[in-house]
C-alpha cells in the first residue's frame, strides 16, 4: 500500500470519527435503519467483500473495538454473530448504538455490509 493511500485512509477514518461524534452530540445522524435501508444493506451483504470489510474495520472500527476485536472504548466483538442477527448487526453499524456513532451516510452500503461480514467471519461464529 502506498503512503498516499495510507494517509487518505487515515484521514477518512478520522473524518468518520469526528463526524460520527458530531452527529451523536447534535442528536442527528443516520437515525434508525428503515426497512428500505435494511433491504439495501441485506442485498449488499449477499455480495459482501470480506477483504474490503477488513480495510473498513482497520480504518473505521478498530480505534474503538481494538484491532483484534477485543474492545476498549467500543464493545468486544467476540461472538458477535451469536449476539446479533445479520439484520441487527447491519442496523447497529448503520444507526449506531450507545456511544457508537452511526455510519449510515458515512460509509457506503457495500462498506457497511462488508465490514459486518468481516466482523462476523473474524470475531463471530459464522
Amino acid at each position: 500500500m502506498s503512503q498516499c493511500s495510507d494517509v487518505k485512509r487515515r484521514a477518512r477514518a478520522a473524518l468518520a470519527l469526528v463526524l460520527g461524534a458530531a452527529f451523536g452530540v447534535a442528536g442527528c445522524g443516520a437515525g434508525d435503519a428503515s426497512e428500505a435501508d435494511l433491504a439495501r444493506l441485506q442485498d449488499a451483504y449477499a455480495q459482501a467483500d470480506v477483504g474490503l470489510g477488513s480495510e473498513v474495520f482497520a480504518d473505521s472500527c478498530s480505534v474503538c473495538h481494538g484491532s483484534d476485536g477485543s474492545g476498549g472504548v467500543g464493545a468486544a466483538l467476540e461472538g458477535v454473530s451469536e449476539r446479533l442477527s445479520v439484520s441487527d448487526h447491519l442496523s447497529v453499524v448503520w444507526s449506531g448504538r450507545g456511544t457508537m456513532p452511526p455510519f449510515g451516510g458515512l460509509l457506503t452500503d457495500a462498506e457497511i455490509a462488508s465490514v459486518v461480514a468481516y466482523q462476523r467471519s473474524t470475531f463471530g461464529s459464522d
